[in-house]
């Protein structure tokens, strides 16, 4: 790739950063997202690594001051000089819980669990050995507790599996994937609430106010049962096994599982949750007849159905046999379901999808992320060409179209939140690995 794109490439991204820097850790975009999100500051880390690593580790160890007393990190630590964001901290009604933290307020759900992934990245990067063992020896226990939540407390039946009990812990908030179970809830009462993202960028780049709704409802709802973990999984209306979830969820337990072998830490508890989710991903998501990976709504007890790139997410974590991988590298690739001719890599939702919308969030443009994840899948499986490819298209994409937070697949313009942090540092990281390459 030219040499000078490449500079200005990390030039700018390092400019962000800084931008967006609180000095404890990164905002995802000050205008949007005024507060610090659990697995933006994993991405975030992850960039930050390549060029200040102790910088990278602030930006993780910040994240446990609103760890709770169960485990948890939830989604959302909120900065108190911030206003106007919903749900705002006394919406959230987290202090109803014993086990949230004290010193600060937060969210009461969390979101895909990165953190491992990168604390391990922060480690692996980094020049400086002694600290970067002080630091992993100060994580480990920390990490292990927020694992063990999710494999204790959101776990439904014996297949390891966790659930999530609101999109917003997806990652990937107005999906399809959750049109159905969404629509499946009856809601008792019409939630109050004032949304501030749309002040910020256009009604139709965003979730409708229907998913809102839901959203906020489900919020009131959990409240309701101050997020007591017990009765959430057995009354929440919403309860999905998302394949994005626990395919993050496997690659941070084998992270952790390296930094145990690495502190000379028992490992059995970790190979077990490592073990049941191999068996529970394969067995239960995958879907022989589409060729893909599905959600699972328990709930419904079905599988959900819907075209989008996440059902090609298992490659992140090794879980594709060398035929499927293949067959999997050319689909992507052909055919402009998910890469458009003349267009840019990925759609997040397939072009021939009935709800395919190049322009709204999650429901069809290009994410850096989601092509982060498949670019890694991609070269373990040893397709190293097209992982080139894909991060040479992505890059050339950013340079083009600025740090915005997701792409038009077709023109390239950007939307969303401007200055976008994890597209920053991801660009440092693609940045890395073209360089590992040559």
């Amino acid at each position: 790739m030219n040499r000078n794109m490449l500079k200005t490439l990390r030039e700018r991204a390092v400019r962000v950063l800084k931008a967006n820097d609180t000095g404890a850790y990164t905002k995802p975009s000050p205008g949007l997202y005024p507060h610090q999100w659990n697995w933006d500051s994993a991405f975030i880390a992850i960039g930050l690594s390549h060029v200040d690593e102790e910088r990278a580790r602030r930006e993780i160890l910040s994240l446990f001051r609103g760890q709770w007393k169960n485990g948890m990190i939830p989604h959302i630590i909120f900065d108190p000089d911030s206003r106007g964001y919903h749900p705002d901290p006394a919406y959230w009604g987290a202090s109803r819980s014993p086990m949230a933290p004290e010193e600060v307020s937060t969210s009461g759900i969390t979101q895909p669990p990165m953190l491992a992934v990168a604390a391990w990245a922060v480690f692996r990067n980094s020049k400086d050995r002694e600290h970067s063992l002080d630091f992993l020896r100060t994580v480990f226990p920390r990490l292990k507790s927020y694992h063990a939540f999710l494999h204790r407390d959101r776990t439904v039946g014996d297949d390891g599996l966790a659930a999530i009990v609101h999109p917003w812990e997806s990652g990937l908030d107005n999906s399809p994937r959750w049109d159905e179970p969404l629509r499946n809830i009856c809601m008792d009462w019409q939630p109050q609430y004032q949304r501030h993202d749309r002040n910020v960028v256009p009604a139709d780049q965003r979730p409708s106010d229907d998913d809102y709704d839901r959203y906020s409802y489900l919020v009131e709802f959990l409240r309701s049962l101050d997020w007591d973990e017990e009765r959430v999984l057995t009354e929440c209306p919403f309860l999905v096994q998302p394949v994005l979830f626990n395919v993050i969820l496997l690659a941070a337990d084998r992270c952790l599982k390296q930094m145990a072998e690495l502190l000379g830490e028992d490992t059995y508890e970790i190979d077990h949750w490592i073990s049941m989710l191999e068996r529970g991903i394969v067995s239960k998501l995958w879907d022989q007849d589409k060729g893909v990976y599905t959600d699972y709504d328990v709930r419904g007890q079905h599988r959900i159905v819907r075209n989008t790139i996440v059902g090609f997410m298992p490659l992140y974590a090794g879980l594709v046999e060398a035929e499927t991988a293949h067959q999997w590298a050319k689909r992507l690739k052909s055919g402009g379901e998910f890469w458009p001719e003349q267009g840019h890599p990925f759609c997040t939702v397939s072009v021939v999808a009935p709800e395919f919308d190049p322009m709204n969030y999650w429901r069809g443009p290009v994410w850096i992320n989601m092509n982060w994840f498949l670019i890694c899948g991609l070269m373990d499986s040893g397709f190293e060409v097209e992982a080139r490819q894909i991060i040479e298209k992505t890059l050339t994409l950013v340079h083009a179209h600025g740090y915005h937070e997701y792409f038009n697949p077709f023109t390239g313009e950007g939307y969303g939140g401007e200055g976008f942090s994890w597209t920053a540092s991801l660009v440092l990281d693609l940045i890395d690995k073209v360089e590992r390459c040559d």
